[in-house]
């Protein structure tokens, strides 16, 4: 696979990178009251392998969550909001798009994204959160 070029597990990366960059962009997820998730699919479950990491309000039932299939060079970014009863799911590629932030989505990236891939993707999508809508986990953030 051409985007794990070192010698670090995938998922190890993969949460290290969207941890580090997260930083970079936000500071400590304690000061904001947020908190941060890393999981990742059971080995031998039978189903796709796929690394997740979520980034969640609790106090504004809203959460981030990026996750990535490596088998199929996939990778989806979701604003979660829960709603009563359940929640709600918005693709962050079409809000972006639909509110002008960036033409680019998750697909775009990957293609372009070069030997950095979970860099590039954190960094995009971390980048147009604190540029456009920083508020974006808060409850009072209008998503329509």
């Amino acid at each position: 696979m051409r985007f794990f070029l070192n010698s670090m597990n995938p998922a190890t990366e993969f949460h290290e990178t969207f941890d580090s960059c997260f930083r970079e962009f936000f500071g400590n997820s304690n000061e904001l009251d947020w908190e941060l998730y890393k999981l990742d699919s059971e080995t031998g479950s039978g189903s796709d392998d796929w690394m997740h990491f979520t980034i969640r309000n609790p106090l504004g039932g809203r959460a981030l969550v990026f996750r990535f299939y490596p088998d199929q060079n996939k990778f989806y970014a979701i604003l979660k909001v829960q709603v009563i009863p359940g929640e709600e799911n918005w693709s962050l590629d079409h809000l972006f798009q639909k509110r002008n932030y960036t033409k680019l989505d998750a697909n775009d990236i990957i293609q372009n994204g070069g030997e950095w891939i979970f860099q590039t993707l954190a960094r995009h999508y971390f980048g147009v959160i604190i540029s456009y809508c920083p508020r974006i986990l808060e409850p009072d953030y209008i998503l329509d």
